[in-house]
C-alpha cells in the first residue's frame, strides 16, 4: 500500500499509526512517512484542522462532522485571548463556538464548533 495516500492517526516517539482508505492500519517508522500537501483549492477542511491543531498545540483530538457542522475536541495545556481572537478571525463566518473546560489536574479541553 505504499502508493496509496493515508493519514497519520497516532504518533509515538519513533513511529506513527497510519490509516488507509480501506480502513487498514499499520505502524510505520517516521522515516517512511512522506507529507503530502493538497493543491491550494483542495481540502479546505484539512487546512482548517491543521491551523486549529497547530495553533493550540493539541495533545489529543477528536473530530466529529455531520450535516455541515464540525466539532473538534482537543486536549491542550493553555489558551490565551490572542489564540481565541486568531481562531475566530481564521474561521470567519464558519465559526460557531469555542468552549474551554478543565480536564484533570494538568490539561484543558477546548471544543470548537464550525461549519
Amino acid at each position: 500500500m505504499p502508493d496509496v495516500p493515508a493519514i497519520v492517526i497516532e504518533i509515538k516517539r519513533s513511529n506513527s499509526k497510519v490509516l488507509y482508505p480501506n480502513d487498514k492500519r499499520c505502524w510505520l517508522p517516521r522515516e517512511a512517512i512522506t507529507r503530502v500537501r493538497p493543491e491550494p483549492d483542495e481540502a479546505p477542511l484539512l487546512k482548517k484542522l491543521n491551523f486549529l491543531l497547530t495553533r493550540l498545540h493539541a495533545h489529543e483530538c477528536e473530530f466529529v462532522t455531520g450535516n455541515g457542522m464540525h466539532r473538534l475536541s482537543i486536549q491542550i495545556d493553555r489558551i490565551d485571548a490572542a489564540a481565541v481572537d486568531e481562531i475566530r478571525a481564521y474561521l470567519g463566518d464558519s465559526y460557531i463556538s469555542l468552549n474551554v473546560v478543565p480536564e484533570g489536574m494538568a490539561f484543558m479541553k477546548a471544543e470548537i464548533q464550525f461549519q
